[in-house]
Order: structure tokens, then C-alpha cells, then sequence
């Protein structure tokens, strides 16, 4: 099952609780509204995946609201990199519309998906990827959206060299650095770096997202992606200095 599947459904079923499920209830209820019909997806349904469909939709649309405007490369860029079904488009679109209305008010969001993942530092370093690339959807990242981004980052427990890692670890953020790619200083011993790499590998795992429950393909790819950078990012360093 992927994450979008019974989203709307699931938090007017009372799935959810919280300030997700709160806002969700609001633009399920408009959305529905205009539907003839309602499916309960009981039994079948992953309260965690329903949080991180929501807690996504959310996040990504109070930060294209950040600087004031919401520009249609952005919402084009949340829908390609998450990969929000066709059937899916109009129960997401209910949600985006009623978090982009401010992009005021985003903490007690984050704090909930914070609170739901904080065993799994991956998923959530995963949403901080996904706002870096909405946010360069324009090919420039505004004070108003980095600042944003350092915020839920702070909220998620994230690091800051964790953090540097994550906007680094991109080539359309900025021209790939290793080091940069793995939070790490060129000052550092190789067993340093090594011990930093196999700790990242080991939280960033593909198998790791998927022992979670998340079975989304989307999600599950870009963490492939992720894993592979990580490793790439290794292999570079050991050539530089002379380890391979």
C-alpha cells in the first residue's frame, strides 16, 4: 500500500490524531464534500504511513509559502519527487490548499512527525531532502524558505552537520562535495570518516525504510538515491586519499 492510498479517509475516520489529523479532518471534509461516496479503509489501513502522507503534504506547502507565493514549479516538483498517484491528486490537493494558506504555524506539525519517527531519523531526514528540492524548484533557495527548512530541521532533532549534509547532498543544490556529502571535515582521520559513513549507511538503508512499514515506491527510491550518494561520497574520499 502506498502512503497516499485512504489518506483523506483515514482522518475522517478518526485515524489520526493530532494537529495532522485535525487539519486533515478540515480538507477531507471539503474534499468529500463534492464525493458521493466514502470508503473506510479499516482494518487495512497504517496509521504511521497516513501520518507521513499528511505531515508531508503539509510541510512541503507551508514551505512554498514561505517567501509570500506559490509557484507552479513548486507544486510540480512536490508531485514528481513524491510521486502523488493520479487518483490520489485531489484528496492531496484538498490538504496542500487548506497548509498553504499561511506558512505560519508548522511546528506543532513537524512535532508530531517528530514524535511518530523518532526512532527512524531516516524518514524524517527524507522530508528535509524533499523540502531542499521544492525549495531550489525555482533554481533559488529564499532566506525566508532556508530558514523554514532549518527550523523543522531543529524540530526533527536533526543535527548540524547532519543537516550541512543533507542540503550538500545534491548536485542541483550545490556542486557536489564528498566530505560535504557526509558531514564531514577534510581535517578528519580516515578511521573518523569511515566510522561517520558506516553510521549514516547503516540509518539510511533502503531495507531500513521498508522494515518500517513504509512500502511506498516513491519514498523507497529516494532513499535508494540517498544510500547510493552516501556510498559514492565514501568512495570519492577513499581515492583522494590514496585508500583505494
Amino acid at each position: 500500500m502506498n502512503i497516499w492510498k485512504y489518506l483523506i479517509a483515514a482522518s475522517l475516520g478518526n485515524m489520526i490524531a493530532g494537529p495532522l489529523g485535525a487539519l486533515a479532518f478540515t480538507a477531507g471534509a471539503f474534499f468529500l464534500g463534492k464525493k458521493n461516496s466514502f470508503r473506510n479503509p479499516g482494518s487495512q489501513f497504517n496509521k504511521q504511513q497516513g501520518i507521513y502522507a499528511i505531515g508531508l503534504v503539509v510541510l512541503s506547502a507551508k514551505l512554498a509559502k514561505a517567501d509570500g507565493r506559490v509557484t507552479k514549479d513548486e507544486i510540480a516538483k512536490f508531485k514528481k519527487i513524491f510521486q502523488v498517484p493520479k487518483e490520489n491528486m485531489g484528496q492531496v490537493g484538498a490538504i496542500w490548499n487548506e497548509a498553504a494558506q499561511t506558512s505560519a504555524g508548522f511546528e506543532p506539525y513537524a512535532q508530531q512527525l517528530r514524535d511518530t519517527f523518532y526512532r527512524s531519523p531516516q524518514m524524517l531526514e527524507q522530508i528535509i531532502l524533499g523540502l531542499f528540492e521544492i525549495g531550489y524548484a525555482d533554481h533559488e533557495l529564499s532566506d525566508p524558505e532556508l530558514k523554514y527548512i532549518k527550523k523543522v530541521s531543529q524540530i526533527f532533532g536533526i543535527d548540524q552537520n547532519t543537516f550541512k549534509r543533507l542540503r550538500n547532498s545534491r548536485p542541483e543544490f550545490v556542486k557536489e562535495d564528498p566530505y560535504k556529502v557526509l558531514g564531514v571535515k577534510k581535517s578528519q582521520s580516515i578511521v573518523e570518516i569511515k566510522k561517520t559513513y558506516r553510521n549514516l549507511a547503516r540509518k539510511n538503508h533502503p531495507d531500513i525504510v521498508r522494515a518500517k512499514g513504509i512500502t511506498d515506491k516513491g519514498l523507497i527510491k529516494k532513499a535508494k538515491e540517498n544510500f547510493q550518494r552516501i556510498n559514492d561520497a565514501y568512495e570519492q574520499i577513499l581515492k583522494i586519499r590514496g585508500e583505494k
